[in-house]
C-alpha cells in the first residue's frame, strides 16, 4: 500500500471500536518474558517501527490540528499557537514529547504556528501529518536511550519488556515550573478571572514554614489579597503537578488508541524515576542551595527549558517570559478563527494586572529564595507517563489467549504495513 492508502486506512477506523477493542500487549517480536505463567521466548526476530507507523503515532498523540478556538467570554490574545490533539493547559501545552528507537532519541519541535481552523479537512492533506512529523522531529543524539534495566529507575514488572530493541518508547517530559507560575498568578489577581474572587486574591501561605506569608505582606496589607482565603503553599506546587500531568496522559491515551488503529502493540506505563531518565536524556540537574539531596531537573539546552534560573537570570525574568505575552497584546497578523473584527475580539481579551504581576514575582521569588530551587516541593520537569509501541507477536497470544486477544488490525498488520 502506498503512504497515502495507510493513512487513510488508519484514518478511516473507527473510535468506539479502537476504545473497546484497546488492550496492554505487553509481547513484542523477539521479547522474551522468562518467567511466569506466560514464560515464552518470541522464535522472530523485531521488527522497528515504519517512519508513517511513528509519524502516526506522534500525530495522533501531540499533533497541530489547527486553530483554537478561544471560545469564551474572555478569549486569550495568543490565537495562532497552534490547537493540539490532547488538551493543553496552556497555548501549544507544558510538554515537550521525546522518544526513541533503535535509530536514536529524538523530540518534536512544538513551535508551530496554525494555517488554519482544521490542518488535515481532506483527505489529500492527509499526508500533511507525514510532512509534519518530518519537519518537527529533531535528532538529539543516535541510538536508543539507555535505561538502566534495574529497580530504579524501572519497575520491576517491566524490566523484561519496557524499551527493547524494536519498540518506541515515547517519552512526554512536562514543565510544572511555567504550570506554578501560571497558576500562582490566576490564584492572586482577580484581574485573569480564574481563580481569585473580585473581592481578594488567595492568600498563598508557606505550610512548611509556619503557614507564613510566600512574601506576600504587602499584598495583604493593601487588600489585593483576602487574608481570609488562605491556600497552602504545598497544595498551589502539587495543584501545579496535577494540572500538567493531565497532558502526558493524554498524549499517551492517543497514542495508545492509535496504536489499536494501526494493529500495533503497546501499552501505557509509568513507575521511572524521573530523575534518573532525565539524566539519561542530557537534562540540566542543578543542585539546591542549602544542600538538598536531590537536585533539580531543569531543562535540557537549547531544547525544554524550565522557567527558572539559570535559564533566566532571575525570577523576575521568567514569570515576565511566562506571562508576557498576556501582557502584550499584540495585533493578530495571520490568520484567527471567529469571524469577528480584530477590535471586538480584543475588547474582550483579559491581560494580567500590574498589580498581579508584582506579587506573582514576590511569591515565586520567596520559593526560590526560600528553598534555593524553584519549584520548592517538586521539579522543574517531570516525566510522569510513558507510552510504548512495538509489532506483537502474534504466536505468543495464539497460545496462551483465546480469540479476541487480538483485533483484525493486528493479525494483518505485517502483511499491510510491512509486505
Amino acid at each position: 500500500m502506498t503512504p497515502s492508502e495507510l493513512l487513510d486506512l488508519a484514518w478511516s477506523y473507527p473510535l468506539f471500536e479502537a476504545l473497546y477493542g484497546r488492550r496492554s500487549r505487553r509481547f513484542g517480536l523477539g521479547f522474551e518474558m522468562p518467567e511466569g505463567p506466560f514464560r515464552c521466548k518470541s522464535a522472530h526476530t523485531p521488527v522497528p517501527l515504519s517512519e508513517i507507523e511513528e509519524a502516526l503515532l506522534v500525530g495522533a498523540g501531540a499533533g497541530f490540528s489547527g486553530l483554537a478556538l478561544w471560545d469564551l467570554p474572555t478569549p486569550a490574545p495568543y490565537r495562532r499557537r497552534s490547537g493540539r490533539t490532547f488538551p493543553t493547559t496552556r497555548p501549544g501545552g507544558h510538554t515537550a514529547l521525546f522518544f526513541t528507537n533503535d535509530e536514536g532519541l529524538y523530540v518534536l519541535d512544538a513551535n508551530v504556528a496554525a494555517s488554519k481552523l482544521r490542518e488535515i479537512e481532506t483527505p489529500d492533506e492527509r499526508t500533511k501529518l507525514l510532512e509534519a512529523y518530518r519537519a518537527q522531529r529533531r535528532e538529539l543524539r543516535r541510538g536508543r536511550l539507555d535505561i538502566p534495566r534495574r529497580i530504579p529507575p524501572m519497575s520491576g514488572h517491566d524490566l523484561w519488556d519496557s524499551n527493547q530493541p524494536g519498540s518506541t518508547l515515547f517519552l512526554p517530559v512536562c514543565d510544572v515550573s511555567a504550570s506554578l507560575i501560571s497558576l500562582i498568578a490566576q490564584f492572586v489577581d482577580p484581574a485573569l478571572r480564574r481563580y481569585a474572587p473580585a473581592g481578594g486574591g488567595m492568600n498563598i501561605v508557606d505550610d512548611r514554614h509556619g503557614y507564613r506569608p510566600a512574601g506576600t505582606e504587602r499584598w495583604l496589607k493593601e487588600g489585593f489579597l483576602d487574608a481570609e482565603r488562605m491556600l497552602p503553599l504545598s497544595i498551589v506546587e502539587r495543584q501545579a503537578c496535577y494540572y500538567v500531568f493531565s497532558e502526558p496522559a493524554a498524549i499517551c491515551q492517543n497514542m495508545f488508541l492509535a496504536t489499536e488503529a494501526l494493529g500495533l502493540g503497546g501499552w501505557k506505563h509509568c513507575g521511572f524515576l524521573s530523575l534518573e531518565i532525565l539524566k539519561r536524556v542530557g537534562f540540566r540537574i542543578v543542585a539546591a542551595n542549602g544542600g538538598a539531596t536531590f537536585g533539580n531537573p531543569v531543562g535540557l539546552d537549547g531544547v525544554f527549558e524550565a522557567s527558572c534560573p539559570p535559564y533566566h537570570p532571575s525570577m523576575d525574568a521568567a514569570i515576565d517570559a511566562v506571562l508576557a505575552p498576556p501582557l502584550r497584546g499584540r495585533k493578530e497578523t495571520g490568520p484567527v478563527p471567529h469571524r469577528m473584527s480584530e477590535a471586538e475580539h480584543r475588547a474582550g481579551t483579559i491581560r494580567i494586572s500590574a498589580e498581579g504581576l508584582a506579587c506573582t514575582k514576590a511569591i515565586c521569588n520567596y520559593i526560590h529564595d526560600t528553598y534555593g530551587r524553584f519549584p520548592g516541593g517538586t521539579d522543574a520537569m517531570h516525566l510522569m507517563w510513558v507510552m510504548q509501541a512495538h509489532h506483537i507477536d502474534t504466536d505468543y497470544y495464539d497460545r496462551f489467549f483465546g480469540p479476541g486477544a487480538y483485533g483484525p488490525a493486528h493479525a494483518a498488520h505485517m502483511a499491510t504495513w510491512h509486505p
